[in-house]
């Protein structure tokens, strides 16, 4: 809800009068209540508003409400049970999808003032993480103007904290892509992206501090497509100038000693490979989900070492978990770049 309360300056006046008409002296507080998500019921749903928090400052009840239908789904019509109640009801569909903007509108006299309330009636939901891989000054954030969404910070070679829902049935322009932008420094980065419902998204800025770029990665490996008793990873090479990358691990513990990773997959029987990396290329492969095991894992080109030790850094024995490796450039590492391992699970929206 967004409040607009007229001024309280008129309050004090109350104090120091002893012959005033009350009405003139008190202000009237509307509250359409909180925002909502509902997701309908196959034969339909019944939703409510509740503006029963609206009162005057002063106790007073002797005003009069009235709510309004600001904005709704394209091609959906609703009916109010009754307009002037302050917990009127409408019906929706189970086909019904998108947002219901409803204003209350509180008068008496000549005062007025008014609340909106907003009703995402099943939201079309993607999941979009923004990862800032570019070595330079500036911080990224992540910006959709349709629903509104100003994300944090994101410093350089850092991921933000949390992927966010993108409602669809809002974002979308008429073309279908879903305008992004990513304000960067003094410049702000645009993208039209093709996202879909009920998929995860990483968005990466990258390239060179001067000219980023913005890079749109699906990860088709999340929690709702891995099997059962797996976990997924993927690796993506985002160092610019630097191709033919192949991960290494030390997996002598384990009994099969320093070997490319792939290898590993091999000897255990997996059906996938990482396999060698490009600038920019990823690759998801599924891992079983009782064989996580922290061992350190470098990238290499033509087997030297251009990278640090990372780990896979999910819980051992947990399904549907997903993480990435990713390699970044970084001029402060030893060997000019750094490999890190974010895990996916921990950032999804609770």
């Amino acid at each position: 809800m967004i409040k607009k309360y007229a001024t309280y300056a008129l309050l004090v006046l109350s104090a120091a009068c002893s012959d005033f008409d009350e009405q003139e002296f008190t202000v009237l507080l509307p509250d359409a209540g909180e925002d909502e998500v509902i997701f309908t019921e196959e034969s339909g749903t019944t939703i409510q508003l509740d503006g029963s928090d609206s009162e005057d400052v002063n106790g007073l009840e002797d005003f009069e409400q009235q709510w309004v239908l600001d904005e709704a789904p394209d091609g959906v019509s609703v009916t109010l049970s009754d307009p002037t109640s302050l917990t009127p009801t409408y019906e929706v569909t189970n086909e019904t999808a998108g947002r219901f903007v409803w204003r209350l509108i509180l008068t008496r006299g000549e005062q007025i003032t008014q609340d909106i309330t907003r009703v995402d009636v099943n939201p079309a939901n993607a999941q979009l993480l923004l990862v800032n891989a570019v070595d330079g000054p500036d911080s990224a954030s992540l910006s959709v103007p349709a629903v509104e969404l100003n994300g944090e910070p994101v410093a350089a070679l850092s991921t933000d904290t949390t992927y966010y829902n993108i409602d669809l049935n809002i974002a979308q322009k008429s073309d279908g892509t879903v305008a992004i932008e990513v304000p960067y420094g003094d410049q702000t980065l645009t993208l039209d992206a093709n996202l879909e419902a009920l998929k995860s998204y990483t968005l990466y800025a990258v390239g060179d501090a001067p000219t980023p770029e913005l890079l749109l990665v699906e990860k088709t490996l999340n929690q709702n497509t891995l099997p059962p008793t797996f976990v997924g990873l993927d690796a993506i090479m985002l160092s610019p100038g630097i191709d033919n990358v192949q991960l290494f691990i030390d997996a002598t513990s384990i009994n099969f000693g320093i070997l490319p990773v792939d290898n590993l997959f091999i000897g255990l029987g997996l059906p996938d490979s990482f396999g060698v990396l490009s600038y920019q290329q990823n690759k998801e492969i599924i891992f079983p989900f009782n064989s996580v095991v922290p061992l350190p894992i470098w990238a290499t080109v033509n087997e030297q070492r251009i990278s640090n030790d990372a780990v896979i850094g999910l819980p051992n024995g947990v399904e549907g978990n997903f993480g990435t490796f990713i390699l970044l450039p970084d001029s402060n590492a030893e060997f000019g770049n750094t490999l890190t391992f974010i895990n996916n699970s921990e950032l999804l929206p609770q």
